[in-house]
């Protein structure tokens, strides 16, 4: 039989032979009947599987990412807004199959339509959910080909984290026809090592068949030759060999060759992105992203519910630096309760023109802190005017509960902020540079543009702003940080560094390459600071 080769999208790296698992779950064309409450144990059993299988990890030592993702999945079955929206289709006629997945759909789109790859990445994880409840009420597991006793490469038209975790299915490969490198799957595929690839549409009847996927080349080889599969054996086990030991140097300083330290903090949206964070080396967060928790609600949310979202975070994050962002919402990232609202407002315009909701997260961060050691950041900030009026409701927060306010930081994003960095850096206590951002409207594109690549970062323009913001920093004796996707970029991070960046905060998955690259530079002693002229 001769090789078929299917181009796709690497979601995680690495390289993987084994016999091809198709995987089909949800809407199979017949209708499912079920009333409200079967419905509603249905989501019970998904979100009691997730965690028995977390748990069933943890007993077996294994701690890390994939456990606490999948406790985090699991809180989406749990979802009140969610289960009401299926059960609710379900009492007026809907067959609750169809019911199931119009809700998770809903949920889904809400997410998926947004700016921020990593928070439309869980539009994934509700998908999931909604063919896993469907799954549970057609009472069968889903649909698996493909023999039992050699190691898999699995298919599907979505995968799921779980997916990756069945103790029963030696998986080493993943094929995905939807979903990107920020979704869970891919977060736990990269934390166990497996090869995944995204975009690829492979026919059923590649069934059983043996296949050799290349993420490294971002391709799936169907009924290779015996040469092929040999020369993919041996790259997987010198990629095996790379990850062991990069993880076993996790206790090494993040110091480049000629003694220069730089801090690696994490990117967090979970407590299970500040776990999997500190577990590889991060002395803390740079960025919390506070509204993942309320895209999807109906109203401002209140000082509890701040309070419940940010409590696991700063709990896991207790003893570390722990940036907390404030609600960023934007004109393509808005829940429904802002939904109409005028197309000027951006995160910050928006939070100030509603005072009391700021204050409310600020209560609910200073009463959270748990041991953290709390910094609070300001996204979208043009003008001291605006930091000034921040600090003032987090003043009041501070004095009225007795203690002592937090540094207040500065995300740099926008060209307007580049331009009064001086006033800026003397006003802010820290600085952060939101590279994503700063880099798309430097250069006029759109956040989802596929031409806004990390490494646009390089260009002259976007280059000079950084270094603007560093030397400012500088000036006025005050931290610079980058959080962007360039700082996880391992081909970035000389280039950053080069450009006076001394404190990264990246994704927990990309900490161990860029502390590798860290350690393996050498800054320009001819240069003062080894900031680049530009």
């Amino acid at each position: 039989m001769r090789p078929e080769v299917y181009c796709g999208v690497a979601g995680a790296p690495g390289v993987a032979v084994g016999r091809l698992r198709h995987l089909a779950y949800g809407d199979n064309g017949e209708s499912v009947s079920a009333t409200p409450d079967q419905v509603g144990a249905a989501f019970d059993a998904v979100a009691a599987r997730l965690r028995c299988t977390a748990q069933s990890m943890r007993a077996r030592g294994e701690n890390g990412t994939p456990a606490d993702i999948l406790e985090a999945t699991a809180l989406i079955a749990d979802d009140p807004d969610l289960r009401s929206a299926a059960i609710g289709g379900v009492e007026n006629g809907t067959p609750a199959d169809r019911a199931v997945l119009d809700a998770a759909e809903r949920y889904a789109g809400v997410l998926a339509g947004l700016s921020d790859p990593t928070l439309a990445a869980r539009a994934a994880d509700v998908r999931q959910i909604g063919r896993r409840v469907v799954e549970q009420l057609r009472s069968g597991g889903g649909q698996r080909t493909g023999p039992d006793d050699e190691p898999v490469i699995l298919v599907a038209e979505e995968l799921g984290a779980d997916d990756l975790l069945d103790p029963a299915v030696p998986v080493v490969g993943g094929v995905s026809r939807l979903g990107g490198p920020n979704a869970h799957v891919a977060i736990v595929a990269r934390a166990l090592g497996v090869p995944l690839l995204f975009g690829v549409n492979v026919p059923a009847s590649s069934a059983g068949r043996e296949a050799v996927l290349d993420a490294v080349v971002a391709t799936l080889t169907v009924s290779p030759t015996p040469h092929r599969v040999e020369a993919a054996r041996r790259a997987a086990t010198v990629a095996r060999l790379r990850r062991e030991e990069l993880a076993a140097q996790r206790d090494q300083p993040a110091v480049t060759r000629d003694g220069t330290p730089v801090t690696l903090l994490v990117n967090v949206s979970t407590a299970a992105d500040a776990v999997a964070g500190l577990a590889a080396g991060a002395q803390g967060s740079g960025l919390i992203r506070t509204e993942v928790a309320f895209l999807h609600t109906t109203h401002w949310p209140t000082r509890s519910e701040h309070a419940a979202a940010l409590r696991p975070v700063l709990a896991a994050l207790a003893g570390h630096r722990a940036t907390v962002r404030t609600l960023d919402f934007a004109p393509d990232k808005l829940p429904p309760f802002l939904w109409g609202t005028s197309s000027r407002h951006r995160g910050l315009e928006l939070m100030l023109d509603t005072p009391q909701s700021l204050a409310d997260q600020f209560a609910a961060i200073l009463d959270e802190a748990d041991g953290a050691l709390l910094r609070v950041m300001i996204p979208m900030v043009v003008s001291v005017g605006q930091l000034d009026r921040c600090r003032e409701l987090l003043d009041a927060a501070a004095a009225a509960r007795g203690v002592t306010p937090p540094p207040l930081g500065a995300m740099i994003e926008l060209p307007e902020a580049v331009v009064v960095i001086d006033e800026l850096a003397a006003a802010a206590d820290f600085l952060s540079i939101g590279s994503n951002d700063l880099t798309a409207s430097l250069l006029g594109l759109d956040r989802r543009d596929p031409a806004l690549t990390p490494g646009r970062i390089a260009d002259p323009v976007v280059l000079a702003a950084v270094v603007a913001v560093v030397r400012a920093g500088r000036r006025h004796d005050r931290d610079v940080s980058v959080c962007g996707d360039a700082a996880g970029d391992p081909a970035l991070v000389p280039l950053l560094l080069s450009a006076g960046c001394r404190t990264l905060s990246a994704a927990p998955t990309a900490l161990d390459e860029v502390r590798a690259v860290v350690r393996d530079t050498t800054l320009d002693p001819s240069r003062p600071d080894d900031i680049k002229p530009i």
